[in-house]
């Protein structure tokens, strides 16, 4: 019984970093992309816009 308990809150404490790796890469993808629209320089801000974009949906 106190394996499954010790198991479940490790998958708790994986499942929530990854989440926040998710949310964080989101913000950086939005925070790069509107930095191609307000600088107009897509050719310095977009690739990390996409990676960080690619980076959020991994699975």
């Amino acid at each position: 019984m106190f394996e499954l308990q010790l198991l479940k809150a490790a998958m708790r404490f994986v499942l929530n970093a990854l989440f926040a790796h998710r949310v964080l890469y989101a913000g950086l993808a939005i925070c790069h992309a509107s930095g191609c629209l307000v600088t107009e320089k897509p050719e310095l801000y977009g690739p990390m816009a996409v990676l960080y974009g690619i980076l959020s949906l991994r699975r």
